[in-house]
């Protein structure tokens, strides 16, 4: 199954040994959500308190068979897409930089039961992208 990624990073997966699964290039166009800031009247110690709207990303329509690798605020814009999966268990050099992940989450709503076992079959036991 074809993994197209919507990020402007390089996404690399690898193993608990920290071998390379996969790699996908950073998109020229990636997708991306615009938050919206309105002052709510309020402070904390000084500081201005905001309300934040966030906006739809600019994501292809869903296509049978393809999953797009998304951000976290991206994913959370979209969740009642079932294509999209997030970078999880995120692995980071010495100075905190993310420089690959283990795994990805897909997003919308928790799989559970049955659905939870075939929805890790598949992401994990087809080796979607390979």
């Amino acid at each position: 199954m074809p993994v197209v990624n919507l990020t402007p990073h390089a996404v690399t997966v690898v193993d608990e040994s920290s071998r390379v699964i996969r790699c996908w290039p950073r998109c020229d166009e990636p997708a991306r959500v615009e938050a919206v800031r309105v002052p709510v009247g309020l402070e904390v110690a000084g500081v201005p308190l905001m309300a934040e709207e966030r906006t739809r990303a600019n994501l292809p329509e869903p296509q049978e068979g393809v999953w797009f690798i998304v951000s976290s605020v991206v994913g959370s814009a979209h969740p009642e897409r079932r294509d999209l999966l997030v970078p999880s268990d995120l692995v980071r050099d010495g100075k905190g930089v993310v420089t690959a992940c283990r795994s990805f989450v897909i997003s919308g709503s928790p799989v559970r039961g049955r659905a939870a076992a075939t929805a890790a079959a598949t992401v994990t036991g087809e080796r979607i992208g390979a």
